[in-house]
This record gives C-alpha cells, structure tokens and sequence, in this order.
C-alpha cells in the first residue's frame, strides 16, 4: 500500500485482519475457529497479536540475558 492510499483510507477501513489469539491464523469469526489449529480461538485483530508476540520475544531475551549474566 502506498502513503496516498494510506492517507486516503477511512478510520474504519484501516487494513487489520482478525486472526486467533493462539497462533495468529486467519479464522472463522462467526465458528470461532482457527484455520491452522482447528480450535476454538478468540478472535483480535492482527497489530495486537504482533503487539503480543513482540512483547514476549523481549522479555524472553532479557530473561536469557539475566541468566547468562548468573
């Protein structure tokens, strides 16, 4: 997507995908099931499962950096 099309989307037409809270596949909103695991997931949108997965790829490394400095 280039920065017009950006700029000239609506507030409710911002591009998220909602995706299960185990693994971040697509799913099926109205089931409730997640595509790749087959199981009954909690939907969210794409940027906050990223949000998530970042946050814990960071504290893992500063765990391991914590016990690599025992």
């Amino acid at each position: 997507m280039n920065y017009d099309d950006w700029k000239l989307m609506s507030p409710d037409d911002e591009g998220y995908e909602m995706v299960s809270n185990c693994c971040g596949a697509r799913m099926d909103e109205d089931q409730g099931l997640c595509y790749k695991c087959k199981d009954h997931c909690e939907p969210m949108e794409d940027y906050e499962y990223e949000a998530i997965q970042k946050e814990a790829y960071e504290e893992m490394m500063a765990d391991e950096r914590r016990d690599s400095d025992l």
